[in-house]
């Protein structure tokens, strides 16, 4: 019996030990290291900051519930303050690391002037903004939207679908002086092999103080429409100055901000005001992404602002892209060609409903090509001014047309 009992004792202590070293092996999986490179200030702060702000309460959560199979999100935000030299650096802090994959939001121009170093280093760089250049033709630059001229584009399309009189429709493009801001002008051929008169283009600074010359030359060149890049900062004085003018042009802003707009523009500024959503907003609670969303948002707000909830969407695509690459190659193996493969693995993803559909291709690496004009109107709430429409691909039809 004593014989028996060590025996027995020995067993519980052999099996105690291989589970103890299985929980210890599964608590100590290796971390994936997520770069977003950012604005956390700077001009751009308004619209960039809730980007980062999106991508760390989405990461912190995800490895509340787990991880990426297990993979604990080490992320880090990085401040550039809208300055290109804090860009590069940080860049070339973070391209080197292991289990390493990054994401820009930044200066949009110097995405563009860095693709050919990406290609260069063979790591994949998730894009949230719109910039076209940085995507055609395809490299290593990922965008989960549609670039900025191709909104202009699926704008024109609009016009034209709804357009009766048997004049051409005139239309006035005010960009934010920025590069990405400026890109829409890329697709000038488009709206006038449409039959659109582009009647003039004004551009407005980052920081305006005041914005009524601007719009009395756009008044002045009597478009039927105004299509603008301005964020937030600018758009509060951009809608308070035309209403101090008495403008009321019909306006369809490229990312729409719709509830930082109505905390920040008098209600009879922004009543009409329309925009283009590449995602669902804080107005459509049910859907489940939105809801997320608010429940991360929690603690630093009520509503989370549009574009919060578009970056929580953009951190599930993020996390969609490492997952397909450890799953293909493993973690030990994960590396920029790996997490490349994992983004043109994502196939109709939908990100708990926020986006129409996210899918990539070798040539095509704008994931995002959907898009739908929204409003406001002048008690706050939001309505479908369309519904989803498929974005031309501008850069790529230019090229086709010889432009």
């Amino acid at each position: 019996m004593k014989t028996k009992s060590i025996i027995s004792s020995t067993a519980i202590v052999l099996l105690s030990l291989l589970f103890c070293t299985a929980t210890a092996t599964a608590q100590s999986k290796g971390a994936v290291n997520f770069v977003y490179i950012t604005d956390l200030t700077g001009p751009a702060h308004a619209q960039a900051a809730p980007l980062g702000w999106a991508v760390e309460d989405y990461f912190n959560w995800l490895n509340q519930n787990g991880g990426i199979d297990g993979h604990p999100a080490a992320v880090s935000l990085v401040d550039t303050k809208y300055t290109l030299p804090l860009m590069r650096t940080a860049y070339a802090r973070a391209k080197d690391d292991k289990h390493t994959t990054i994401s820009f939001d930044s200066l949009s121009g110097g995405i563009e002037a860095l693709k050919t170093q990406f290609a260069k280093d063979n790591v994949p760089v998730l894009m949230c903004t719109g910039h076209g250049p940085a995507l055609y033709p395809a490299t290593w630059v990922i965008s989960m939207m549609p670039p900025y001229d191709d909104t202009l584009c699926t704008m024109a399309d609009w016009i034209m679908a709804n357009w009766k009189e048997k004049r051409k429709p005139k239309l006035a493009l005010l960009l934010g002086d920025y590069a990405s801001g400026r890109s829409p002008e890329l697709a000038k051929w488009y709206c006038e092999q449409k039959g659109i008169e582009i009647v003039g283009v004004e551009y407005c600074p980052l920081l305006p103080t005041d914005t009524s010359d601007l719009l009395i030359r756009i008044r002045n060149s009597n478009p039927d429409f105004i299509y603008d890049t301005l964020m937030p900062g600018q758009i509060k004085v951009v809608l308070r100055d035309k209403l101090k003018l008495g403008i009321s042009i019909p306006q369809v802003n490229f990312v729409f901000n719709s509830y930082l707009i109505t905390q920040t523009v008098p209600p009879e500024a922004f009543d009409g005001y329309m925009g283009f959503q590449l995602a669902s907003s804080w107005w459509e609670k049910e859907i489940p992404g939105v809801e997320l969303a608010y429940q991360l948002y929690s603690k630093r707000g009520p509503v989370p602002p549009f574009a919060y909830i578009a970056a929580v969407g953009a951190a599930m695509v993020w996390e969609e892209a490492v997952k397909n690459a450890i799953r293909s190659v493993g973690y030990e193996q994960l590396d920029g060609a790996a997490i490349l493969k994992g983004y043109l693995s994502i196939k109709n993803f939908d990100a708990k409903g926020l986006f129409k559909n996210i899918s990539y291709t070798e040539d095509d690496l704008r994931g995002g090509k959907w898009l739908k004009i929204c409003q406001l109107h002048k008690n706050g709430t939001v309505s479908n001014v369309t519904d989803w429409m498929e974005a031309p691909w501008n850069l790529k039809l230019k090229s086709q047309a010889g432009k």
